[in-house]
């Protein structure tokens, strides 16, 4: 099955390669990574992971829900964009979130991909921010 649950460790890579490629990958262990309940997903083609997506069981003060979980670190290598690998995997991480009891799912989606979230079924809240480094986000959630 290429669609398949991660350890930590093995988002490491990808996130640094694909959203933090100034930082060293040591640097991308994130707190609520091992947190219980919180899961990784990912999409392997040909042996090789080219779609990654965390659920980390962390909550969200500015929204409603009481099973709420982050989506955080979603990456696709730009070769592999546009090719559905994203979609499969936020639907499975979505799927995984339900069997869970989640009620929400919310993330700080880059600039660049609040459309992809949108196309979800993802809502918009508030304005978009920065995040120093990395450039302007929109906080986004979507009801199970």
């Amino acid at each position: 099955m290429p669609i398949r649950f991660l350890k930590p460790g093995e988002t490491h890579e990808l996130r640094r390669t694909v959203l933090r490629p100034q930082q060293p990958v040591e640097e991308m262990e994130w707190s609520m990574d091992r947190a219980e309940g919180s899961f990784h997903v990912g999409f392997e083609e040909q042996g090789e992971l080219v779609c990654i997506a965390s659920f980390l069981k962390e909550r969200n003060d500015r929204l409603r829900g009481w099973a709420q979980y982050r989506l955080r670190g979603m990456a696709v290598p730009p070769s592999h964009q546009r090719h559905g690998f994203g979609r499969r995997v936020l639907l499975f991480g979505l799927e995984h979130a339900r069997h869970m009891k989640a009620d929400l799912v919310w993330c700080n989606a880059r600039e660049g991909a609040v459309t992809f979230y949108a196309r979800a079924g993802f809502v918009a809240e508030g304005t978009p921010f920065a995040i120093e480094g990395i450039g302007l986000h929109q906080l986004m959630y979507l009801r199970l």
